[in-house]
């Protein structure tokens, strides 16, 4: 069972773009992960049927689509019925115009919430320890990292705009319609068609780019920069600093492998990938320990293995006390 999902209400699911998804278009990754869900038992199993058939009741509908203007012209109709309420003499036949009010009016505000309401965010958001592949409404494809959100309202105009929080990486499809934007804390990722990765965590953002060719914008004051494959535009929020660097993919993406590929990387930085990925808290008795580097490839697809390498290549015991690591001097391991 995912971690949060076992909370959701049966409004809770039919909010979830993840499950619309898979109710609506049963994607071979969709329609695991949710028949795992279901069969695991989750105490609230009977709001998740409840909202399979709701959302497959309403997806059997024929949806009507309003013409230019209709939500004015509602409008309009409303504030007569309204004005016409308020002057209707009472007569013999009061009682009568009385029930047509009391049948009319709801219909009429109703109709008129359901045109006029504001739209919803759509919304995916992936667990600590677990990946997620979103396709969008233009099909291009995102794979979420661990502890991200992805949000996007539904797209008008050919206008394609999202929000993330934490690390995705995009495959974005090519289209003739304006451009694709990822919105990262405060930078901005234009795009065309191409594949790059936007990470966003601790107030910095790092953009990645693969494939084609992106401009990256933050805070009004510093200059935009044009990103070719395989470099890399760094955001500091707190220097307010946008800067192009040299990367590698075997670096960059290597999370989409579930692994860390290290180079000369900082245990600190490990530490803070575990808390990014796994959601622990991390305590070291030995702050020294903190600016030592490491080179090689850490798994990070089971976490006790982790534990188990960074022990061994660290010379220190881990001792794991539900989500809190402690990082002691030698001696037997903790875990």
């Amino acid at each position: 069972m995912e971690t949060g999902y076992h909370l959701f209400t049966k409004e809770d699911f039919l909010e979830d773009a993840f499950f619309r998804e898979w109710v609506k278009h049963a994607t071979p990754a969709a329609t695991a992960f949710w028949t795992g869900f279901r069969d695991s038992a989750p105490p609230n199993r009977e709001a998740f049927e409840q909202a399979v058939v709701a959302l497959e009741a309403i997806l059997s509908l024929q949806r009507i689509t309003p013409a230019t203007g209709v939500k004015a012209i509602v409008w309009e109709r409303i504030q007569q019925q309204l004005q016409q309420q308020q002057v209707v003499p009472i007569t013999r036949n009061r009682r009568w115009y009385r029930l047509a009010a009391a049948v009319l009016l709801p219909l009429l505000i109703v109709t008129a919430w359901f045109l006029l309401r504001p739209e919803k965010m759509n919304k995916v958001v992936s667990a600590y320890g677990q990946q997620l592949r979103v396709t969008l409404p233009d099909s291009s494809v995102v794979i979420l990292n661990a502890h991200s959100e992805l949000s996007y309202y539904n797209w008008k105009d050919g206008k394609r705009e999202v929000w993330l929080q934490g690390e995705a990486l995009f495959n974005v499809s090519r289209r003739a319609t304006p451009s694709f934007t990822v919105h990262a804390g405060k930078v901005q990722v234009e795009v065309l068609g191409t594949i790059f990765n936007v990470k966003e965590r601790r107030d910095k953002v790092e953009v990645f780019l693969k494939e084609g060719k992106v401009k990256v914008s933050a805070a009004k004051g510093t200059a935009s920069l044009i990103l070719q494959p395989e470099e890399q535009a760094d955001y500091d929020a707190g220097k307010g600093l946008l800067r192009k660097a040299v990367a590698k993919k075997e670096v960059a993406l290597a999370w989409t492998e579930s692994k860390m590929q290290l180079q000369q990387t900082a245990v600190k930085d490990i530490i803070n990938t575990l808390q990014d990925t796994y959601g622990f808290t991390i305590i070291i008795e030995d702050t020294t320990v903190a600016n030592r580097t490491i080179d090689g490839v850490l798994p990070l697809n089971n976490v006790n293995n982790v534990l188990f390498e960074l022990s061994a290549i660290l010379n220190m015991k881990i001792e794991k006390n539900n989500d809190t690591l402690t990082f002691k001097s030698a001696g037997q391991r903790g875990f």
